[in-house]
């Protein structure tokens, strides 16, 4: 897998070093033209009113979701096929000292707001899998939880998955999968996107939770929902960090992906596994989301 990764990264490099400074001649030249031509052959990123993609950032999706994605089959951010987890290059935030988002929101902030849950992975791609630990498995069941806390509290709830199943029909690639989730989201006008998963890594001793956004138009949600995540379930709290992950990035509306723990550590895999502490780490979400509606 790794190997796999270096190769891939180094002809992104080559690519770029040889794409990049045309394109951005091309640019400056006439921006209206090349954006017209990326944007027809990809999905291209939303801007979400409060800052959106650069020109350097739409070449690079373009070139990671469209030509190393397919190759090396390496979509969603930071997660190979396999489901293991490599480093991320991101800054951990620390949390606002004194933000009330540690604390748990209104239910009436709630009433009325369209959530997205996504349950990353399901079916025949389980994702992170360690110490007899389907990360698939844990992100459904936290996410169902979430789910019937939202829709007691009176938001609407949109579930990318209810089962152990893709989205997309099964059979699709891994672009036309996360490409479908993300449609979800769109097509339902989701005032916030919150995509469930389990973490990993070769290091056996690693643990913690941690939530990831995209851009500037997040962080609020991810610092609130870390807070209350961290506070509600004891975990090691690993911070939340900006990341690129295909959901996040080809989504309009404010949105996190959480890792709520690694399936490679046996003591979280255990805990992973356990009913009541889903449903802590499903009430700290939706304490997160509570207090990030109650700020707003």
């Amino acid at each position: 897998m790794y190997n796999t990764k270096l190769l891939a990264w180094g002809m992104l490099f080559l690519m770029m070093c040889t794409f990049l400074l045309p394109l951005s001649a091309a640019h400056a030249a006439s921006t209206d033209s090349v954006l017209g031509t990326l944007a027809s052959s990809t999905v291209a990123s939303k801007d979400s009113g409060s800052g959106g993609s650069g020109f350097f950032e739409q070449v690079f999706g373009f070139l990671f979701d469209k030509v190393l994605g397919p190759i090396f089959n390496i979509f969603g951010g930071g997660k190979s096929s396999s489901g293991t987890s490599s480093p991320v290059n991101v800054i951990p935030l620390p949390s606002t000292p004194g933000d009330s988002a540690g604390g748990v929101g209104s239910t009436a902030s709630l009433r009325g707001k369209v959530i997205v849950v996504d349950p990353g992975h399901g079916g025949s791609n389980p994702g992170a899998v360690a110490n007899n630990d389907r990360e698939s498995d844990n992100n459904l069941a936290v996410g169902l939880k979430l789910r019937d806390k939202l829709v007691q509290a009176g938001a609407k709830v949109i579930m990318t998955r209810d089962t152990d199943r893709t989205v997309a029909p099964e059979g699709s690639s891994l672009s036309e999968e996360l490409e479908a989730r993300v449609a979800m989201a769109e097509q339902q006008k989701a005032d916030i996107f919150v995509s469930i998963h389990s973490n990993s890594n070769p290091d056996s001793n690693i643990a913690g939770a941690m939530t990831f956004y995209h851009g500037n138009k997040s962080p609020d949600l991810a610092r609130a929902v870390q807070t209350a995540l961290i506070k509600t379930t004891g975990a090691v709290d690993k911070g939340i960090s900006p990341a690129t992950f295909y959901v996040l990035r080809n989504t309009t509306m404010p949105g996190v992906l959480v890792e709520m723990g690694f399936v490679t550590n046996e003591q979280e895999s255990v805990q992973l596994k356990n009913d009541a502490y889903r449903g802590k780490v499903a009430q700290g979400v939706f304490n997160g989301i509570a207090a990030y509606f109650d700020n707003r």
